[in-house]
């Protein structure tokens, strides 16, 4: 990974901003930056009174998971895994033991507020230094919450990249990071204003090599059936058309397989077909289906992230709870609760999109379409995004399945992330409670892991 020297003191002022010890974790490859020395191979015996494996498998009790270094050894019945000599053991036997939360659509230094994309345009053109300052506090939140890996879908100055690389060494603490890099965009299209600049195929190879170079893991394109800004902002583009051509969408998804990572889009109706058929892996957000849409996503295998909670940016405005009253993330949640409900009692229009979207997501789910979840930039609600799906129709453990392995094949981790199998990352967290049974004992969380590291020390603020 190259880094230059302005983004390298972005990091160092972002740890200015961390009032508690720094503990090591890992990044997207899973392994500590170079300058460190490999962690110690620990053993750690879990007692699990119940474990749900992120599999879409109920709940089995009386569980030991036996972690080795950053990795998961052994799991099964308590009568038949043997805690080795020496071994650290965790009793969470009054507890539900699950994979890490995998947030499959994150942005790291964003906070929407009542202008919506305005206002997050204007944050990302902030100093890189303020923008550190924020990405700091809001993976601590998302950690808090439960969530041990962020997927990233689209940042500025690779300061996703520079995030990442800072929880690897161990200078802040947060989730397991999977850096996107730089928005890819067009003119007119949607994302910051630098970006909105990558016009023609070539271009479209040239930036994605640039993110690649940067270190990117994945890559976002923003495909949208619509102007997104200036006076033609909402502005429909004639049937079936983008803000990229057929020719550019092929090209940025082409050289992305070519360099052997995966591409995401931004897509929503129409514009969805268009990504699909070029061939991305995944889509973000998803809305406005119809029956054929859902059609064409489940014979490609192409799953999409959903994402409630962004939808209420134009009536929150709550980060100054978070940041100066909020005592724990079950605070947090409740003050999303009523912001939402209050917002759907108080606007009909509003509850009848909602409605809509409960019976697109009801009906992606019986035609066999992936629906994953993500908090977009809701940092720490995730546990509503799990509310959402229930409201459509999911059942609670397919709302946890959702948000776990389900996320991570969604967006190409599963090899690493998303389950408690041999071999995975050691991503694990307990919840008291039985959220399997009741959706809202997510809230609860009471211990979590990343990478075979204790991280249940941590205070929210």
């Amino acid at each position: 990974m190259r880094t230059t020297a302005m983004t390298l003191r972005t990091a160092v002022l972002a740890a200015a901003f961390v009032p508690s010890a720094p503990s090591p974790a890992y990044g997207a490859t899973g392994v500590m930056a170079a300058s460190r020395p490999p962690a110690a191979q620990e053993v750690t015996a879990i007692r699990a009174g119940r474990l749900i494996d992120g599999t879409g498998q109920p709940a089995r009790e009386d569980q030991v998971i036996i972690v080795h270094g950053e990795r998961i050894e052994a799991v099964g019945a308590a009568a038949a895994v043997a805690i080795p000599d020496g071994a650290r053991v965790v009793d969470l036997s009054g507890h539900t033991v699950m994979p890490g939360l995998v947030d499959a659509h994150a942005h790291l230094s964003i906070r929407p507020d009542i202008r919506t994309l305005r206002g997050q345009l204007e944050g990302m053109e902030q100093h890189d230094a303020m923008q550190m300052a924020r990405i700091v506090r809001n993976i601590r939140v998302q950690l808090m919450s439960g969530v041990t890996s962020v997927y990233v879908v689209g940042e500025v100055h690779y300061n996703d990249i520079q995030a990442s690389q800072a929880v690897e060494e161990g200078i802040i603490p947060g989730p397991r990071i999977y850096p996107s890099g730089n928005f890819i965009s067009t003119t007119a299209g949607h994302g910051p204003a630098e970006y909105r600049t990558t016009n023609g195929p070539w271009e479209m190879r040239t930036f994605v090599r640039q993110n690649y170079e940067m270190g990117a893991h994945h890559m976002k394109l923003t495909i949208t059936d619509r102007a997104r800004v200036g006076p033609n902002n909402g502005t429909p583009y004639a049937p079936g058309e983008s803000n990229y051509t057929k020719e550019e969408i092929d090209a940025a998804v082409n050289e992305l397989h070519r360099l052997g990572i995966e591409a995401t889009a931004h897509a929503n109706g129409e514009s969805i077909r268009l990504a699909v058929e070029a061939g991305v892996n995944s889509i973000q957000h998803g809305g406005n289906l119809n029956e054929e849409l859902m059609d064409l996503m489940a014979s490609r295998d192409v799953g999409f992230v959903n994402t409630y909670t962004i939808g209420f940016q134009s009536v929150f405005n709550e980060w100054g709870f978070l940041d100066n009253e909020a005592g724990d993330i079950r605070d947090w949640l409740e003050r999303g609760r009523q912001v939402h409900w209050r917002a759907l009692e108080e606007n009909p229009g509003r509850a009848k999109r909602r409605l809509d979207r409960l019976g697109q997501l009801r009906r992606s789910k019986e035609k066999g379409v992936k629906v994953g979840i993500g908090t977009d930039s809701m940092h720490g609600y995730i546990a509503l995004e799990m509310e959402n799906l229930i409201a459509a129709g999911f059942t609670p453990l397919e709302a946890i399945t959702a948000a776990t392995g389900l996320n991570a094949e969604i967006v190409g981790i599963e090899d690493e992330v998303g389950t408690v199998e041999v071999g995975r990352f050691a991503d694990i967290i307990a919840i008291y409670g039985r959220p399997d049974e009741n959706i809202r004992d997510m809230g609860n969380v009471a211990f979590i892991m990343v990478g075979g590291r204790d991280q249940s020390a941590l205070s929210f603020r």
